[in-house]
């Protein structure tokens, strides 16, 4: 049998969240999710009413603003979309032996060896997966079938919202031939435009060309581009990579010069980076700090701990001083903030706690553990250092 992939991609995933979450959004058609109306911050996603206002997921918040002043704006937690998305995934197992996710709000199922259980379709199993996260996630989900991923991925888009397409082996051409080339993977705005400007607008007038004739319009690009275009793409689905990075960044509404809001805000993503280290029993070596000046020059520093940690103090102490050094050009410049974020990187898998380690450090462990779960309970913002009561993230 040739590969079967399935494409899960959750609905509006964001605002759908978001409404679960804060029942009086739920009547809200006009929404967007990403941050407050006066924030610097960039769209995560809009309702399916906002969006026929021109409004797309990275877009400046401003920009959304000017598009559709009567819309809602609301800035959600990462909690919230990391829970959601791990009860998906959680249902999403249950209906194939790989499941690979690329996203918070979308992933990959094959269904590989699976020739028996169905021989003919799997638009039957795609129906009861859109159907159990409905009922058991409370989400919307389009799917799309197809020999390969880009073929699946496509298909979910084209069957958007809340549907179902099958392309089976030896109807990819067909299907392709009807899309328009910007919803080809690698072709964004900027491409389209060009392409356009040579006359190349839908997927069917590639299929057409040569490959000689192509290139002579668009160059080295040409292989790639025709070979998409017939329904070339990857079929092999490998298991997920842990973490590269965990990090939290906020754009602030207007800009910062006193030193210690900062400090606040930084002690903040501290323990929210350390807390995410610790529920992915992750840990980290390298500590890296973001600031952004109003002027949008922006300075990073890093430093490689001696050895990997997902304690909040442990991040602190590495991340401040770099904040200091770093808020002196600040004053220097006679600049104000406009960004902050804390990173951390060079992640390795937790392991057992040391024997041998010292009792200051087994307390702070503990420490951190029972926060953890308070937070797990009663939201983020139930409990933290005293620096930071209190505080609300911008978004």
């Amino acid at each position: 049998m040739p590969p079967r992939l399935m494409h899960v991609d959750l609905d509006a995933f964001f605002v759908e969240v978001c409404r679960q979450r804060n029942p009086e959004l739920r009547g809200v058609d006009l929404l967007v999710v990403g941050g407050r109306r006066e924030s610097r911050s960039v769209v995560q996603s809009a309702s399916y009413g906002a969006r026929k206002f021109g409004i797309r997921a990275g877009m400046p918040i401003s920009r959304a603003v000017a598009l559709c002043p009567a819309a809602t704006f609301f800035a959600g937690e990462f909690a919230w979309y990391r829970d959601a998305s791990r009860q998906v995934r959680t249902i999403l197992d249950r209906f194939s032996p790989m499941v690979v996710m690329s996203g918070l709000d979308e992933g990959y199922l094959d269904f590989a060896g699976t020739e028996r259980l169905h021989p003919v379709s799997l638009l039957p199993v795609a129906q009861s997966i859109r159907d159990a996260v409905r009922q058991e996630a409370g989400l919307d989900v389009s799917i799309g079938i197809g020999p390969n991923r880009m073929v699946a991925k496509l298909a979910s888009d084209a069957a958007k919202p809340r549907g179902v397409l099958e392309v089976r082996t030896g109807w990819e051409e067909g299907f392709l031939a009807g899309l328009p080339l910007r919803a080809m993977p690698g072709i964004g705005p900027a491409t389209a435009k060009r392409l356009a400007a040579l006359g190349l607008v839908d997927v069917w007038q590639v299929q057409r060309m040569t490959e000689a004739e192509l290139a002579r319009l668009i160059g080295a690009e040409a292989r790639p581009l025709k070979l998409r275009a017939h329904g070339w793409g990857g079929t092999v689905l490998r298991g997920e990579r842990p973490a590269r990075s965990v990090s939290r960044e906020t754009t602030f509404g207007s800009d910062v010069r006193d030193p210690d809001d900062l400090e606040t805000m930084l002690l903040l993503f501290v323990t929210r980076v350390s807390a995410q280290l610790r529920d992915e029993q992750l840990m980290a070596r390298t500590i890296t700090l973001k600031l952004r000046h109003d002027d949008f020059t922006t300075v990073t520093r890093s430093t490689t701990l001696r050895e990997a940690t997902d304690v909040d103090r442990d991040i602190f102490e590495a991340v401040h001083p770099l904040f200091v050094t770093a808020f002196q050009a600040v004053r220097q410049r006679n600049r104000g903030v406009r960004l902050i974020g804390v990173s951390a990187t060079n992640l390795t898998r937790a392991s057992a706690p040391d024997l041998f380690e010292a009792p200051e450090r087994e307390k702070l462990r503990l420490l951190s553990r029972a926060v953890d779960q308070v937070r797990e309970k009663y939201g983020d913002d139930a409990v933290g250092p005293a620096g930071i009561l209190g505080v609300r993230v911008q978004r």
